[in-house]
């Protein structure tokens, strides 16, 4: 399959960029007492940031 060097890049920086929001959350939801609003927010966003990348051949 062409562009599968493309999607892992994508993919690389999505989840290295969520790794970094991971970091600053949980001081936030300490600080805050929200409880695990924000992380869950940041993981299901990436993951469903990952699946768009991936599915993208099927619509293209």
């Amino acid at each position: 399959m062409e562009g599968q060097g493309a999607k892992i890049g994508s993919t690389a920086i999505i989840w290295s960029l969520a790794t970094g929001m991971m970091a600053i959350s949980i001081p936030i939801v300490k600080m805050t007492q929200t409880g695990i609003i924000l992380p869950v927010a940041v993981v299901i966003g990436v993951s469903l940031s990952t699946i768009a990348i991936w599915l993208s051949t099927w619509y293209n």
